[in-house]
């Protein structure tokens, strides 16, 4: 903004207002009362402009949202199917090889599921290969 030559006019202002301005005055950048109200003017100004940008962009950016949520939420399900294929086919090939009692099965159930809770779902080979005392 260029500096414009500052004109003076009148107003009236309540004393509890100057009251206020006196003591945010050190909080402030400004240098007199003068120059304080105009800041505060500059300001409240751009508050209500933004509010009307914000009347336009909310729905905008609400709708950006929602699509990049969509596609992430594809991608999971997409890989969530691929991953209980690739389970399903892997207890295929294990079921039919070993003969597994229900009870050992259930006590297998058991310890997996405190140990991926332990580890935040992360096991891999290494550590599982490391650790074959499961029951």
């Amino acid at each position: 903004m260029a500096k414009e030559k500052k004109q003076r006019f009148s107003y009236w202002q309540r004393p509890s207002q100057v009251e206020k301005m006196e003591n945010a005055m050190p909080l402030s950048n400004c240098t007199s009362k003068s120059d304080f109200v105009c800041t505060a003017i500059d300001f409240y100004i751009g508050y209500l402009y933004q509010q009307e940008s914000l009347d336009y962009l909310s729905p905008v950016i609400n709708h950006s949202i929602k699509n990049v949520i969509g596609g992430v939420e594809k991608n999971i399900c997409d890989m969530l199917f691929k991953l209980a294929v690739e389970t399903g086919m892997t207890t295929r090939i294990i079921g039919g090889e070993f003969e597994i009692s229900d009870e050992l099965l259930e006590d297998l159930r058991e310890y997996i599921s405190k140990l991926v809770a332990e580890n935040n779902g992360i096991i891999t080979l290494e550590s599982a290969r490391d650790d074959l005392n499961y029951g």
